[in-house]
Protein backbone atom coordinates (compact mmCIF):
# COMPACT_ATOMS: atom_id res chain seq x y z
CA UNK A 1 0.00 0.00 0.00
CA UNK A 2 1.29 3.46 -0.95
CA UNK A 3 1.82 5.78 2.02
CA UNK A 4 -0.87 8.16 0.75
CA UNK A 5 -3.38 5.30 0.82
CA UNK A 6 -2.79 4.95 4.55
CA UNK A 7 -3.63 8.61 5.06
CA UNK A 8 -6.61 8.65 2.71
CA UNK A 9 -7.98 5.40 4.13
CA UNK A 10 -8.03 6.98 7.56
CA UNK A 11 -9.88 10.12 6.52
CA UNK A 12 -12.25 8.86 3.85
CA UNK A 13 -15.23 6.67 4.75
CA UNK A 14 -14.22 3.08 5.42
CA UNK A 15 -15.32 0.95 2.42
CA UNK A 16 -14.94 -2.36 4.22
CA UNK A 17 -12.23 -4.67 5.55
CA UNK A 18 -8.64 -3.53 5.56
CA UNK A 19 -8.78 -0.54 7.92
CA UNK A 20 -5.49 -0.37 9.82
CA UNK A 21 -4.94 1.00 13.33
CA UNK A 22 -3.24 4.08 11.90
CA UNK A 23 -6.19 4.62 9.58
CA UNK A 24 -8.59 4.55 12.51
CA UNK A 25 -6.40 6.99 14.41
CA UNK A 26 -6.35 9.35 11.44
CA UNK A 27 -10.11 9.14 11.08
CA UNK A 28 -10.60 9.94 14.76
CA UNK A 29 -8.09 12.80 14.63
CA UNK A 30 -9.49 14.47 11.53
CA UNK A 31 -13.16 14.05 12.38
CA UNK A 32 -12.79 15.12 16.02
CA UNK A 33 -13.13 18.83 15.21
CA UNK A 34 -16.74 20.08 15.56
CA UNK A 35 -18.52 20.62 12.26
CA UNK A 36 -20.44 23.90 11.77
CA UNK A 37 -24.21 23.77 11.40
CA UNK A 38 -25.10 22.67 7.90
CA UNK A 39 -26.67 25.23 5.61
CA UNK A 40 -28.78 24.46 2.57
CA UNK A 41 -27.03 25.45 -0.60
CA UNK A 42 -28.02 24.81 -4.17
CA UNK A 43 -26.25 25.75 -7.34
CA UNK A 44 -23.53 23.16 -7.89
CA UNK A 45 -24.02 19.85 -9.53
CA UNK A 46 -21.40 17.23 -8.78
CA UNK A 47 -21.25 13.76 -10.16
CA UNK A 48 -19.43 10.54 -10.35
CA UNK A 49 -16.59 8.60 -11.79
CA UNK A 50 -15.43 5.13 -10.77
CA UNK A 51 -11.91 6.39 -9.95
CA UNK A 52 -11.15 9.61 -8.16
CA UNK A 53 -11.78 13.50 -8.56
CA UNK A 54 -14.33 17.00 -10.56
CA UNK A 55 -17.34 19.47 -10.49
CA UNK A 56 -19.56 21.33 -12.94
CA UNK A 57 -21.81 24.40 -12.51
CA UNK A 58 -25.49 23.56 -12.57
CA UNK A 59 -26.29 25.38 -15.83
CA UNK A 60 -23.52 23.64 -17.73
CA UNK A 61 -24.64 20.30 -16.36
CA UNK A 62 -28.26 20.82 -17.22
CA UNK A 63 -27.29 21.92 -20.71
CA UNK A 64 -25.31 18.71 -21.15
CA UNK A 65 -28.20 16.63 -19.82
CA UNK A 66 -30.65 18.35 -22.13
CA UNK A 67 -28.39 17.43 -25.03
CA UNK A 68 -29.21 13.81 -24.12
CA UNK A 69 -32.92 14.61 -24.18
CA UNK A 70 -33.27 14.36 -20.41
CA UNK A 71 -35.87 16.44 -18.57
CA UNK A 72 -35.17 18.33 -15.36
CA UNK A 73 -36.39 16.82 -12.09
CA UNK A 74 -38.70 18.71 -9.71
CA UNK A 75 -36.94 21.45 -7.74
CA UNK A 76 -37.64 19.61 -4.46
CA UNK A 77 -35.66 16.53 -5.48
CA UNK A 78 -32.12 16.10 -4.10
CA UNK A 79 -31.24 13.85 -7.04
CA UNK A 80 -32.18 14.06 -10.68
CA UNK A 81 -32.98 10.47 -11.70
CA UNK A 82 -34.21 9.99 -15.25
CA UNK A 83 -34.89 6.85 -17.24
CA UNK A 84 -33.02 6.89 -20.55
CA UNK A 85 -33.37 3.68 -22.57
CA UNK A 86 -32.35 0.88 -20.18
CA UNK A 87 -30.38 3.05 -17.73
CA UNK A 88 -31.07 5.52 -14.97
CA UNK A 89 -29.12 8.73 -15.44
CA UNK A 90 -28.42 10.28 -12.05
CA UNK A 91 -27.02 13.65 -11.05
CA UNK A 92 -26.90 15.38 -7.67
CA UNK A 93 -28.92 18.60 -7.38
CA UNK A 94 -28.59 19.29 -3.64
CA UNK A 95 -25.12 18.57 -2.28
CA UNK A 96 -26.18 19.33 1.30
CA UNK A 97 -29.25 17.13 1.51
CA UNK A 98 -29.51 14.66 4.37
CA UNK A 99 -28.20 11.19 3.39
CA UNK A 100 -31.59 9.58 3.87
CA UNK A 101 -33.04 11.89 1.22
CA UNK A 102 -30.68 10.44 -1.40
CA UNK A 103 -31.34 6.90 -0.25
CA UNK A 104 -35.11 7.38 -0.40
CA UNK A 105 -34.96 8.48 -4.02
CA UNK A 106 -32.60 5.65 -4.99
CA UNK A 107 -34.65 2.98 -3.18
CA UNK A 108 -37.78 4.26 -4.91
CA UNK A 109 -36.14 3.21 -8.21
CA UNK A 110 -35.25 -0.19 -6.78
CA UNK A 111 -31.56 0.68 -6.47
CA UNK A 112 -29.65 -0.58 -3.42
CA UNK A 113 -27.08 2.20 -3.72
CA UNK A 114 -25.74 4.24 -0.81
CA UNK A 115 -24.66 7.76 -1.75
CA UNK A 116 -22.36 9.62 0.62
CA UNK A 117 -21.63 13.26 -0.22
CA UNK A 118 -18.60 14.30 1.82
CA UNK A 119 -16.55 17.51 2.24
CA UNK A 120 -13.31 17.88 0.31
CA UNK A 121 -11.03 20.49 -1.24
CA UNK A 122 -11.62 22.56 -4.35
CA UNK A 123 -9.23 20.31 -6.27
CA UNK A 124 -11.30 17.20 -5.55
CA UNK A 125 -14.80 18.66 -5.63
CA UNK A 126 -16.85 16.33 -7.79
CA UNK A 127 -14.46 13.40 -7.29
CA UNK A 128 -16.27 10.10 -7.19
CA UNK A 129 -15.42 6.70 -5.76
CA UNK A 130 -17.70 3.83 -6.79
CA UNK A 131 -17.82 0.38 -5.24
CA UNK A 132 -20.00 -1.68 -7.56
CA UNK A 133 -20.48 -4.66 -5.27
CA UNK A 134 -20.33 -4.12 -1.50
CA UNK A 135 -21.21 -7.75 -0.71
CA UNK A 136 -18.22 -8.94 -2.72
CA UNK A 137 -15.99 -6.44 -0.96
CA UNK A 138 -17.24 -7.40 2.49
CA UNK A 139 -16.56 -11.06 1.72
CA UNK A 140 -12.88 -10.17 1.24
CA UNK A 141 -12.83 -10.55 -2.53
CA UNK A 142 -11.45 -7.95 -4.92
CA UNK A 143 -14.00 -5.71 -6.62
CA UNK A 144 -13.17 -4.74 -10.23
CA UNK A 145 -12.58 -1.03 -10.77
CA UNK A 146 -14.85 -1.01 -13.81
CA UNK A 147 -18.42 -2.12 -13.33
CA UNK A 148 -21.99 -1.73 -14.52
CA UNK A 149 -22.20 1.76 -13.01
CA UNK A 150 -20.63 4.10 -15.57
CA UNK A 151 -20.27 7.84 -15.95
CA UNK A 152 -21.27 10.50 -18.44
CA UNK A 153 -18.42 12.89 -19.19
CA UNK A 154 -18.87 16.56 -19.89
CA UNK A 155 -18.65 17.41 -23.60
CA UNK A 156 -15.50 19.10 -24.84
CA UNK A 157 -11.89 18.95 -23.63
CA UNK A 158 -11.05 17.98 -20.06
CA UNK A 159 -7.75 18.71 -18.33
CA UNK A 160 -8.39 16.62 -15.24
CA UNK A 161 -6.39 13.39 -14.96
CA UNK A 162 -9.45 11.51 -13.66
CA UNK A 163 -11.84 13.01 -16.21
CA UNK A 164 -14.74 15.47 -15.98
CA UNK A 165 -17.91 13.47 -15.30
CA UNK A 166 -21.31 15.15 -15.12
CA UNK A 167 -23.52 12.15 -14.47
CA UNK A 168 -23.67 8.46 -13.62
CA UNK A 169 -25.55 5.74 -15.51
CA UNK A 170 -26.95 2.72 -13.69
CA UNK A 171 -28.61 -0.20 -15.49
CA UNK A 172 -32.31 -0.46 -14.69
CA UNK A 173 -31.81 -4.11 -13.70
CA UNK A 174 -28.82 -3.38 -11.42
CA UNK A 175 -29.33 -5.76 -8.47
CA UNK A 176 -26.17 -5.45 -6.41
CA UNK A 177 -25.44 -3.37 -3.32
CA UNK A 178 -23.25 -0.44 -4.36
CA UNK A 179 -21.69 2.53 -2.61
CA UNK A 180 -20.82 5.90 -4.11
CA UNK A 181 -18.76 8.54 -2.33
CA UNK A 182 -18.94 12.00 -3.89
CA UNK A 183 -16.80 14.97 -2.91
CA UNK A 184 -18.44 18.36 -2.37
CA UNK A 185 -16.71 21.62 -1.49
CA UNK A 186 -16.15 21.79 2.26
CA UNK A 187 -17.97 24.47 4.18
CA UNK A 188 -15.91 26.89 6.30
CA UNK A 189 -14.45 24.98 9.26
CA UNK A 190 -15.23 21.51 7.93
CA UNK A 191 -12.58 18.80 7.90
CA UNK A 192 -12.14 16.86 4.68
CA UNK A 193 -13.50 13.32 4.52
CA UNK A 194 -12.14 12.93 0.99
CA UNK A 195 -8.64 14.37 1.42
CA UNK A 196 -6.35 15.16 -1.51
CA UNK A 197 -2.63 14.52 -1.52
CA UNK A 198 -0.60 17.64 -0.78
CA UNK A 199 0.88 17.12 -4.28
CA UNK A 200 -2.45 16.92 -6.16
CA UNK A 201 -2.81 19.59 -8.89
CA UNK A 202 -4.24 22.65 -7.16
CA UNK A 203 -2.76 21.74 -3.78
CA UNK A 204 0.25 23.49 -2.15
CA UNK A 205 3.00 20.96 -2.96
CA UNK A 206 1.99 20.07 -6.51
CA UNK A 207 5.16 19.31 -8.48
CA UNK A 208 7.28 19.56 -5.32
CA UNK A 209 9.54 16.57 -4.58
CA UNK A 210 8.86 16.50 -0.84
CA UNK A 211 9.38 12.81 0.00
CA UNK A 212 12.35 12.30 2.37
CA UNK A 213 12.79 16.05 2.72
CA UNK A 214 13.12 17.43 6.25
CA UNK A 215 10.10 18.21 8.39
CA UNK A 216 11.52 21.69 8.98
CA UNK A 217 11.94 22.45 5.29
CA UNK A 218 8.57 21.14 4.11
CA UNK A 219 6.76 22.73 7.06
CA UNK A 220 8.30 26.09 6.22
CA UNK A 221 7.26 25.72 2.58
CA UNK A 222 3.69 24.89 3.58
CA UNK A 223 3.49 27.86 5.94
CA UNK A 224 4.71 30.16 3.15
CA UNK A 225 1.68 28.98 1.19
CA UNK A 226 -0.69 29.66 4.08
CA UNK A 227 -1.00 26.02 5.18
CA UNK A 228 -0.60 24.89 8.81
CA UNK A 229 0.92 21.39 9.08
CA UNK A 230 0.36 18.76 11.75
CA UNK A 231 2.18 15.44 11.95
CA UNK A 232 1.59 11.76 12.47
CA UNK A 233 3.86 8.74 12.83
CA UNK A 234 3.01 5.10 12.35
CA UNK A 235 1.22 3.90 15.46
CA UNK A 236 1.07 7.38 17.00
CA UNK A 237 -1.60 10.03 17.30
CA UNK A 238 -1.40 13.22 15.25
CA UNK A 239 0.49 16.05 16.91
CA UNK A 240 1.01 19.77 16.21
CA UNK A 241 4.81 19.41 16.10
CA UNK A 242 7.58 16.99 15.07
CA UNK A 243 11.39 17.12 15.16
CA UNK A 244 12.63 19.36 12.37
CA UNK A 245 15.32 16.88 11.35
CA UNK A 246 12.84 14.07 10.72
CA UNK A 247 11.70 13.10 7.24
CA UNK A 248 8.39 13.60 5.44
CA UNK A 249 7.00 10.41 3.92
CA UNK A 250 3.66 11.62 2.60
CA UNK A 251 0.83 14.00 3.32
CA UNK A 252 -2.75 15.02 2.70
CA UNK A 253 -4.76 18.19 3.05
CA UNK A 254 -7.07 17.66 6.04
CA UNK A 255 -9.04 20.94 5.78
CA UNK A 256 -8.79 24.31 4.07
CA UNK A 257 -5.34 25.64 4.99
CA UNK A 258 -4.39 22.54 6.98
CA UNK A 259 -2.18 19.57 6.09
CA UNK A 260 -1.39 16.27 7.82
CA UNK A 261 2.13 14.94 7.19
CA UNK A 262 3.25 11.36 7.70
CA UNK A 263 6.77 11.60 9.17
CA UNK A 264 9.52 9.45 10.66
CA UNK A 265 13.03 9.52 12.07
CA UNK A 266 14.56 7.61 9.12
CA UNK A 267 14.13 8.14 5.36
CA UNK A 268 11.50 5.95 3.75
CA UNK A 269 12.59 3.47 1.10
CA UNK A 270 9.10 3.18 -0.41
CA UNK A 271 8.70 5.69 -3.20
CA UNK A 272 6.06 4.70 -5.71
CA UNK A 273 5.58 6.71 -8.89
CA UNK A 274 2.92 9.40 -8.76
CA UNK A 275 0.16 9.48 -11.41
CA UNK A 276 1.02 11.65 -14.42
CA UNK A 277 0.22 15.35 -14.04
CA UNK A 278 1.21 18.62 -15.57
CA UNK A 279 3.83 20.60 -13.68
Amino acid sequence: MHEIDRLVAGIAPDPGPGSTPIARELLEEITSVPVPERRRRRGWLAVPRPRRWATVPVLATLAALLSFGIAQAPASAALDIELVDDHYVITVKDLLAEPEVYQRQLRARGLDITLDVVPTSASLTGQLIVINDMDQLMSGRMVPGEGPITTIDAPGPCERFAGCPIGVKVPVDFDKKAEITLGRRALPGERYKLPPSIATPGEPLHCVDYVNKSVAGISALLREKGVTPSYIQYGKRAAPSAPGGWYVYDGVMSADGQALLLVGAEPTTRREPAPPSRC
